[in-house]
């Protein structure tokens, strides 16, 4: 009788659990699922899980390194065989070398007023190398492991990140190994062309070109998708690199409406400067690329697009609330669409007859973060600054 009572019991506990264990399986498959969307966003510009080999063969590593760098929207494989020949000539590839061989020594590493003291596959020094530590230990991963170092240096370093990133959609061999040399190495002078080599020779094996066309083919072969709609990506919603805002409002086009065409007598719209350090493709590295080439320049570290209106003025830049042919222009959050976090910032190309309007050029409006230049017109209203280069 007992038994049967006991029996009865379990019985009673199933039928009521039964319900209640259903709705924690669906609640934990949506979970997973969601997870797993997350997780697998083809927007995504990096993946958050690189993972380097620990071969002492260089070119597995090269490989392993190559194969990760491929996964980030917008790079070529001449801006990746630029970092790798800047890789090569610093470290060998080997994530645990010291300078000069030294032995590591966590209180001189720790220190950020020493240096010549760099670590790991790029050479990092001074507060870098600290800050590379100090990553590691909050990961709970040793500083020697490749996969944390590129890491590291993709998302994790500063606005050397963004430098970086730069230099990895250069489309030309040597031009992208002296940018991440001059630029993100900073350091090094003198070993540009052995750095080329390298690079040209890693071009060669891993993007199915010849050690004899390398460079021509990586200065030649511009990535077409610099001036069409990148399509795809904007019907996902991708984000652009949110360090920089972007204008939105109007009808942009990408050529110059025939109001406009007589006025502008420099159409170099796609002239680059190897001076710049703001994020390819965004509104601040078109706009600094233009007033190069326009001959009145603007600096580097002016800020988000909202910003360089201020920054510029306090910098001694002349401002003005009208527009001014050959002059920049900020637009404030919001202001004539521009992102509400960030703002934008333009190049006024030229004025209307009627002296009411004026055209724009700008980039990352159309075809966001591909270095896509496009055009507007607009009004002077709230929010905008005009500034004169230099």
């Amino acid at each position: 009788m007992q038994k049967q009572l006991v029996s009865h019991l379990k019985h009673k506990i199933v039928l009521f659990l039964s319900p209640y264990l259903v709705f924690f399986l669906v609640l934990l498959l949506i979970v997973m699922a969601l997870f797993y969307q997350d997780n697998n966003n083809d927007c995504q510009s990096t993946d958050t899980t690189v993972t380097v080999t620990t071969s002492a063969d260089k070119e597995a590593v090269a490989k392993s390194m190559h194969d990760n760098l491929k996964k980030i929207s917008g790079v070529t494989e001449a801006g990746i065989a630029g970092y790798l020949g800047n890789t090569e000539h610093e470290s060998g590839f080997n994530a645990s070398i010291v300078q000069s061989n030294a032995t590591f020594n966590e209180s001189t590493a720790m220190n950020a007023s020493i240096s010549g003291y760099a670590l790991g596959l790029n050479q990092w020094d001074n507060s870098r190398r600290v800050e590379l530590l100090n990553y590691a230990k909050s990961q709970n991963k040793k500083w020697s492991d490749a996969g944390l170092q590129l890491d590291f240096a993709l998302n994790h370093d500063g606005t050397n990140s963004d430098l970086l990133k730069q230099g990895l959609k250069m489309t030309n061999v040597d031009d992208a190994t002296e940018f991440l040399r001059a630029k993100w190495e900073r350091g090094g002078a003198g070993t540009t062309s052995k750095r080329q080599s390298y690079a040209r020779a890693w071009y060669a094996k891993f993007s199915n070109g010849s050690s004899d066309t390398a460079v021509d083919t990586a200065t030649n072969g511009a990535v077409t998708t610099q001036n069409t709609d990148n399509t795809t990506n904007n019907s996902n919603g991708c984000s652009t690199n949110v360090a920089q805002g972007m204008g939105t409002s109007g009808a942009p086009v990408k050529e110059i409406p025939s109001a406009y065409k007589g006025k502008i007598k420099d159409t170099n719209f796609t002239a680059t400067s190897s001076s710049n350090t703001y994020p390819f493709g965004q509104c601040t590295w078109y706009t600094y690329n233009r007033m190069q080439e326009l001959g009145t320049s603007v600096e580097n570290y002016l800020g988000n697009g909202a910003d360089w209106g201020k920054n510029a003025k306090a910098k001694g830049y002349k401002t003005d609330s009208q527009p001014h042919v050959g002059w920049a222009v900020s637009f404030s959050q919001g202001a004539d669409g521009a992102d509400p976090t960030y703002g934008h910032v333009a190049v006024v190309e030229a004025i209307s007859d009627d002296k009411t309007h004026f055209l724009v050029s700008e980039c990352n409006v159309v075809a966001s973060g591909t270095g896509t230049v496009s055009f507007r017109e607009l009004t002077a209203g709230q929010g905008v600054t005009f500034i004169q280069g230099k």
